[in-house]
């Protein structure tokens, strides 16, 4: 009896053995401890970079490129449409272009691009389109470049914003400014745009060639100091306004057509 107790109990141990050689050798013994296990990360597809602005050109060519970001700005552009406005769109080029469109430089070929791609939603007659010679810049002749400049400018009979001056138009041998909504709101947004700064307004008057040279000169100086007085009413400081005259002296259109008289008989505004 005691010799089958042995045996059995000799069985067991030998069972067990077996069964822990089994298991340190499948759980222990797989894998060097210095080596990590190999584990298979899904790489995420990279999120696309928007690199360039909305609208941009490429060297040598007069071709609009656009991208993503070219539908919100169109949308801000049309937002921003009203009565009494134009849209000025201002092409970039660079001297060493080589041009061959029938414009005098790249920058017009590009602001028509330009004005042709917003037809659909703007009239023709509203865009009007310019140039800007760009400093010269190695990267632009590699990568697509910007610098297209498109603004909303007032363009009515009383007043138009042109480049960087605004024009106030008055009646003949008249130093009252016309009586008119836009002008009067026009010069409160001025009075407006003016607090917290220390940028001055410059005033010059102008004329038609109608009557003494000696008298324009007055009658251009007196037409400043009367949108003066108007700033002054809204609030500017009398020291930050500059007036001065120039007469009959600076025509900007021909004094043969009373047309063209009107367009001379006003004032010019520059905020610097």
């Amino acid at each position: 009896m005691k010799k089958l107790l042995a045996l059995v109990l000799i069985l067991l141990f030998v069972l067990w053995a077996w069964f822990g050689w089994q298991w340190y050798k499948n759980n222990m013994l797989c894998c060097d401890e210095s080596t990590p296990l190999e584990t298979k990360e899904t790489a995420s597809p990279a999120k696309e970079v928007v690199k360039y602005g909305p609208l941009v050109f490429n060297w040598n060519s007069e071709k609009p490129l656009t991208n993503d970001l070219w539908i919100n700005k169109r949308r801000e552009i049309l937002s921003a449409n009203t009565d009494g406005k134009i849209l000025s769109i201002i092409g970039p080029y660079y001297k060493d272009e080589i041009n061959k469109t029938s414009f005098e430089n790249l920058g017009l070929a590009r602001a028509d691009a330009i004005r042709k791609m917003l037809s659909d939603s703007i009239d023709m007659k509203r865009m009007e389109i310019n140039s800007k010679l760009i400093r010269d810049s190695e990267e632009a002749k590699i990568e697509p470049f910007g610098g297209t400049v498109l603004e909303w400018k007032i363009r009515n009979e009383n007043i138009q914003e042109v480049e960087n001056k605004t024009l106030f138009y008055f009646p003949y041998n008249s130093t009252q400014k016309i009586e008119n909504k836009n002008i009067n709101n026009y010069l409160k947004n001025v009075a407006e745009a003016l607090k917290d700064t220390d940028k001055k307004v410059i005033l010059i008057g102008h004329t038609d060639n109608k009557g003494n040279p000696g008298y324009n000169m007055r009658l251009g100086l007196e037409r400043a100091k009367a949108i003066k007085n108007i700033l002054v009413d809204l609030g500017v400081p009398q020291n930050r306004i500059s007036v001065g005259t120039e007469g009959e002296n600076n025509p900007i259109a021909s004094n043969d057509t009373e047309e063209g008289m009107t367009k001379n008989r006003r004032v010019e505004l520059e905020i610097e």
